[in-house]
């Protein structure tokens, strides 16, 4: 678990004065008067906590530029970005910000062109949409007092200031129904990530003890096709052969339906299977997938804003987790 990062609602209860108290008093804003004793206690509060305001990191540079980046390990192309971005671009332009889009170019989950960007006016804040961020990039960031939100489906809902939703409760949900379908064995099937651990992967298994059904593993794989291929087929082919399957994204589901209708089998009949992820070839595929699809362009929005009140030091949520809503289809 990450330490908290300190905000200026801790430094005004600390000192025991308003949040607006200790913006008068870090900002030096003159035409407020603020009482010797008052603003001395918000000093110590500050001194004491450690208090690096992002928008002290802010006051060295000249001029809001009025623009946020916005990071992603995706192509334009990619749908679930997409989506999420038009609602970022939406939220931001309420408050007339631009958008500067930057590609993380490597697995590193963490590269200096940020603070470069960041430092030299081009950035006010950074949102993070379906990229690769740890706890040692995060470090970073607070450290150099960088304003920055993380908006993903994936997201772990312990961090700070993470936008995505809440996957034990939509993977207890599908778990259910996977039971009441009459599945007994059910497995799990999704990327195999570099950097850090699939937050689902715990979801998962806490929804399958909840609804007391057997699991039969989780089948990992790099995001590549002929990967995807053969770990979906060791997985239909072992002893214990799952007769419910989810799997972590559109293409590890599309895959899962194509291997089954390879080996003979009926989905549904001998076969249940789900996605987690929104497709539009969810409903054009045979049979039909279900899906938990994701609230993308709400997840964006509510980031936006998230960022906004960041950057102007207003109270803000740590950690935003949006409803998502299953779609049940042929497959299951």
């Amino acid at each position: 678990m990450r330490k908290k990062r300190i905000s200026s609602r801790d430094v005004a209860r600390e000192a025991g004065v308003s949040q607006a108290t200790v913006s008068y008093v870090l900002n030096n804003v003159t035409s407020v008067k603020i009482r010797p004793e008052t603003r001395q206690a918000v000093l110590d509060a500050v001194e004491k906590l450690n208090y690096h305001p992002s928008h002290i990191a802010r006051g060295m540079k000249s001029s809001r530029s009025m623009s946020v980046g916005v990071i992603t390990d995706r192509s334009v192309t990619n749908y679930n970005f997409m989506k999420t971005l038009e609602g970022i671009k939406d939220g931001l332009s309420q408050y007339n910000y631009s958008i500067t889009l930057l590609f993380n170019k490597s697995d590193d989950s963490f590269n200096t062109e940020i603070l470069d960007y960041y430092n030299t006016n081009r950035l006010d804040g950074i949102i993070f949409a379906f990229a690769t961020v740890d706890d040692t990039s995060r470090e970073e960031l607070d450290r150099n007092g960088v304003p920055y939100v993380i908006v993903d489906s994936h997201a772990s809902g312990s961090g700070l200031h993470e936008v995505g939703t809440d996957h034990l409760r939509h993977l207890t949900d599908l778990a259910a129904l996977f039971k009441e379908k009459g599945v007994v064995r059910l497995a799990y099937t999704g990327p195999l990530w570099k950097n850090r651990t699939d937050p689902r992967l715990e979801a998962f298994e806490q929804a399958i003890r909840a609804n007391g059904l057997h699991h039969c593993g989780c089948f990992l794989c790099p995001f590549q096709d002929d990967q995807i291929r053969e770990m979906v087929k060791k997985m239909l082919d072992s002893p214990e052969r799952p007769d419910g399957i989810l799997a972590g994204s559109p293409r590890y589901g599309f895959y899962v339906l194509k291997a089954a209708a390879e080996k003979g089998l009926k989905v549904p009949g001998d076969l249940l299977a789900a996605s987690l992820g929104t497709s539009a070839f969810h409903s054009l595929c045979h049979p039909g997938m279900t899906a938990v699809e994701l609230p993308l362009y709400d997840m964006g929005r509510s980031g936006a804003v998230l960022l906004v009140d960041i950057m102007n030091d207003r109270p803000a949520q740590d950690v935003i987790l949006l409803p998502s809503e299953i779609v049940i289809r042929e497959s299951l």
